[in-house]
């Protein structure tokens, strides 16, 4: 069964140098982290294309998603990395990304996960 496990801004490859004056923006991305542990190994590959061939409608620039099987947990983790431009002067806090996102991928995710 998904199960959410958090969401947090993800600044780990973040490496801007500023050069003169002027101010560069950082970019932005946010992790959105599952786990299912009725997923099995066998259907990672099933998962990951349909949910990459998904258009989650949202003002994120990109949407990627890595899934892995965790040996030591027996369980499968799910993570749905948003990226935003660093030109983009709007983008929203930590809340409204799961205010929005978690819903819409939750709902996709359970009516197309391989198992019943």
């Amino acid at each position: 069964m998904l199960q959410f496990e958090e969401i947090k801004e993800d600044t780990e490859d973040v490496n801007i140098e500023d050069i003169g004056d002027k101010e560069t923006p950082i970019p932005k991305s946010f992790i959105l982290a599952y786990t299912d542990d009725e997923l099995t190994e066998g259907y990672i590959p099933d998962v990951w294309g349909k949910l990459n061939e998904h258009d989650f409608d949202g003002d994120a620039e990109n949407i990627d998603f890595v899934i892995y099987f965790d040996n030591l947990n027996k369980t499968c983790r799910i993570i749905m990395a948003l990226y935003y431009s660093e030109e983009d002067p709007d983008v929203p806090g930590i809340n409204e990304i799961a205010e929005y996102y978690r819903p819409i991928f939750e709902e996709f995710y359970n009516k197309n996960k391989p198992y019943c």
